[in-house]
Parts: structure tokens; sequence; C-alpha cells
């Protein structure tokens, strides 16, 4: 029987690549340090040890022999140098701060990334003295070393570029943010600049359905790189008017400049309001034939089902960032609310008149129209 070895597992993605790879015929178990045995995850075996360290790594697997490992967690690099030559296919998943701009957007000229970014587009090849370039460089130097030990016949290698997964057991639960405000029946949240950032995101069932295409198709992804994105994506307020309306009622947007924006950076995670995350998908749905398992808006309805019934507490998650203050936003919406009326009296400003640029003539005949045209 084929053995195949998961590290990681038990977050979001996990149990969808583990049935995936039972349906498939492999005797599969996963390694994680134990510290996360969610309920429902497939019979399989763990294996206890910590995947962050060379010497973790080689005492928990010690004569074991796999033809397939989908590293999802621990140090990659590490995991990568372990199996080579000791496995025939070797998948890897990383983030997306591997794209030079993201963290740091003014890296780029013009700023940020274009849109969208395919798998060509600029990597952190070079860290400056910031603390998220030197973190995207190594996110760079991992998937480079990765790659370079699959096309020196170390293992047939492919990498996935995950952007942020949505769905049940996340460890940084962002919907959380719009649900709990339903659930304590505010009516608006506060957005920057309109809710028009757009940040890529994958739900867990499809970015496995990613793994598992590449697990099918091994001489099409050799030595292949693929961002995992669902094919729909949305706006911040896209985002936050279909959670609110899941959980029971639509949320108004309270739109504020950046500056203003702390109440909403649970949502922001690491991004700059100014600067978008979309991503080309399209080389998966080339090479592999990647279709969505399920739709975008249909996985984010059961994401929400699953945290109304399996609400964040702080006890099982003591860093999740929100301080729900509805106090302070109230006096934040009210002040500028206030300020925007007080700048229209102190400030007028015409708005510039617009006329559609090709003529529009009112009466028959030749030469230019009423407005010059």
């Amino acid at each position: 029987m084929k053995r195949a070895l998961v590290v990681g597992g038990t977050g979001p993605t996990g149990p969808h690549v583990l049935q995936g790879l039972l349906d498939r015929g492999y005797e599969t178990c996963i390694f994680h340090r134990g510290t996360h045995e969610p309920p429902g995850l497939p019979n399989v075996e763990h294996i206890h040890g910590d995947p962050h360290f060379e010497e973790t790594i080689a005492e928990a697997l010690a004569g074991r022999e796999f033809e397939l490992v989908v590293a999802m967690y621990g140090r990659i690099r590490f995991i990568a140098d372990y199996f080579a030559h000791r496995c025939q296919r070797f998948l890897a998943v990383g983030g997306i701060p591997v794209y030079r701009g993201l963290l740091t957007p003014e890296d780029n000229q013009p700023y940020g990334l274009k849109v969208p970014t395919d798998e060509a587009s600029p990597l952190m090849s070079q860290a400056t003295e910031s603390k998220a370039s030197k973190f995207g460089h190594l996110i760079y130097q991992t998937e480079k070393h990765v790659l370079e030990l699959g096309t020196d016949g170390a293992y047939n290698a492919s990498y996935f570029r995950y952007p942020a997964i949505y769905g049940p057991r996340q460890p940084n639960p962002m919907d959380w943010s719009v649900i709990k405000r339903v659930l304590d029946g505010r009516s608006h949240m506060i957005l920057p600049e309109g809710g028009l950032l757009m940040t890529a995101r994958c739900a867990a069932r499809n970015a496995a359905h990613y793994l598992l295409l590449a697990v099918d198709q091994p001489e099409n992804s050799q030595n292949q790189v693929y961002n995992c994105v669902d094919e729909d994506q949305f706006t911040m307020r896209q985002w936050m008017e279909l959670v609110s309306t899941f959980a029971g009622a639509k949320l108004e947007m309270f739109s504020v400049p950046k500056a203003l924006s702390a109440p909403a950076e649970a949502l922001t995670r690491l991004m700059d309001v100014h600067n978008h995350c979309f991503l080309d998908g399209s080389k998966a749905r080339r090479q592999l034939g990647y279709r969505d398992v399920i739709p975008a808006a249909e996985a984010l309805r059961e994401n929400v089902e699953w945290y109304l019934a399996n609400p964040v507490t702080e006890e099982a998650y003591p860093n999740y960032p929100d301080p729900f203050n509805y106090a302070v936003e109230d006096r934040l919406m009210a002040a500028y609310g206030e300020a925007i009326e007080r700048l229209k009296v102190e400030v007028p400003f015409e708005r510039p008149r617009y006329y559609h640029s090709y003529a529009h003539p009112k009466t028959p005949g030749q030469g230019p129209d009423h407005r010059g045209r």
C-alpha cells in the first residue's frame, strides 16, 4: 500500500487533505506536536514530535518510510532536507509574503502588488532592514530550497502559495470580528477606505483540492509553484456584508481613512489597506484543471454556521486581536461624522463639472455642438 505523511493536518485544510489521501488509497498518518487534537479528523495514525527542528524531526520519523509527504506546518526547509532521497513526492505549502511588495508595498514601483499577481511576479529575493521584509525573504529562501531539491532529483517537488485560508479551526478566525458584532446587536462596522481592500482568500476545502490535484498529476505539477485561491474573490466590504448576512443581520459599513481604522485591523491582518493582493489562479486551472469544489459564498456560509455553533472564546483563542470596544467605536464614528460636516463648512470645495467627451448635438448639421465638441 502507498504511504503518505502529512506534516500538520489539524488545521482548516488538514482534514480535507487527509480524507482525500485516504480516498486515493494511501495509508496515511500525520506528524504534529500533539497540542491540537480537534474532533472530527479522519481516523489516521498520529506521530507526535516537533517539526521545527532537525533533531526532533529525525527523532520522530526515524525508520519511517513514505512515498508521499505533504508538508503544511513546521520549518519546511528542515522537513525538505530530511526527506531528500527518502520519498518520491514532496508537496510543500508556503505563504504569499514571498511576493515582493505584499508586506512592504513601497519596495515596488509602482507601489504595491500588480493586479492580478501571478506566480512569475517579483519575489522577496533580497531583504531590506524591515522585519516584514526579512520574513518574506525567509519564505522565499525556503521555497527556492525545496524547488532546487526537486530539480536536483531529491524527489518530485511542488510548492503551493496559500493566502488567507478560511474554514473551521482557523488559528486566527478573522470572521469572528464580524459575527460577534452581529450577535451583539451592532448595526455598523468600521472599515478603512470604503472597504475596498481586496486580499486573496481560499476556502479550506478548495485549498486541499489544489494539493490533491497535484497528487493525482505528478508529471504536470513537477517542480511547479501554484497560487491557491478561490475562483470568486471579494473586497473587504463585500466579505463583511456576506459574513454578517449569513450570521443573521447585514452590517452597514462606516468608512474611515486608514489613519483611523484601528478597529478594523483584525480583518486586515498584515495587509496595508492601500495595497491589494489579488492572486492569479489561472496556472493551476490551466495545468491541473482546477475548479472550486465549493463556491466561495457557499464555503463562507458554512464557515459562519460553524462559528455560530462553535463560538470563539478567550480561552481557546487567547491572542485574538479584536477588543470589541464598542464604546470607543461609537465615539470614533460620531467624532468623524462631526469632523466631516465641519470640514464641508470650513473648506468648501466646488466639485468639478463633468461632461461627456463625445459630441451630443442638439440640432442637425455639421460643426461643434453646444459645448464646442
